[in-house]
């Protein structure tokens, strides 16, 4: 197991066992699925496709599943509860405390390698620009 790929998996198992359970209590119970829990699976399963293909990819797509599932936008527990925090006429928005604790831990854990990703994306874009005005072609300085 390379020492890179842990962080990633750690998150990714925590919510591969959670949609199990989920699913599980979905199909034994009177409970009954709704789009979000689709939405849910689909896009695990192919988060898990994308894993074996581009592992960059898989990284970063885990962080957005989780930041969709924090703010509800599809579900990884039978029961979707959502907690918010009002201050007068002021509000949060609605956060799944569960997905939302699981993602702060995926980011603890991916923290470094998020940077480097972003950074050789912009030491890329930096190259292709200075291609590009060696070949004599002008650019904007951004």
């Amino acid at each position: 197991m390379d020492k890179k790929k842990t962080p990633v998996l750690i998150p990714l198992i925590i919510v591969g066992g959670i949609i199990l359970y989920c699913w599980t209590v979905i199909i034994a119970t009177e409970l009954l699925a709704t789009w979000r829990h689709y939405l849910g699976l689909v896009l695990y399963l192919l988060l898990l496709v994308v894993l074996f293909k581009n592992f960059t990819y898989a990284t970063i797509g885990l962080g957005v599943y989780l930041l969709f599932a924090s703010f509800a936008l599809l579900a990884i527990t039978p029961s979707i509860t959502t907690n918010w925090i009002r201050i007068g006429p002021v509000s949060t928005p609605p956060i799944h405390l569960l997905s939302a604790g699981i993602f702060i831990t995926y980011a603890i854990l991916n923290f470094n390698s998020l940077v480097d990703y972003y950074l050789d994306y912009k030491e890329g874009k930096l190259a292709g620009k200075k291609a590009l005005a060696a070949n004599g072609k002008a650019i904007d300085d951004k």
